[in-house]
């Protein structure tokens, strides 16, 4: 049994589905955003011998990139 199922037809958790929607892949686009960078930062680390300073700015690159990605996501999913 579904929430909404005692409509027939699932109204309100449809609607709520479907305003829901262009949020779901946020969160893992906005963890791709952070950790790649850090990632690439630990790679070179190791190849260079210069720990942990390139993970370290990979790790600000990829918090500053996430934070950008956010406000551009959230503004034009909010605009009317």
């Amino acid at each position: 049994m579904s929430p909404g199922s005692d409509k027939g037809d699932g109204g309100d958790w449809v609607r709520v589905v479907r305003e829901a929607a262009p949020y779901l892949g946020l969160g893992t686009s906005l963890a791709g955003a952070a950790l790649l960078p850090i990632g690439v930062g630990w790679w070179l680390d190791r190849e260079f011998g210069t720990a942990p300073g390139l993970t370290l700015c990979g790790a600000l690159l990829g918090l500053v990139a996430a934070g950008v990605q956010f406000v551009k996501e959230v503004g034009r999913k909010n605009k009317p």
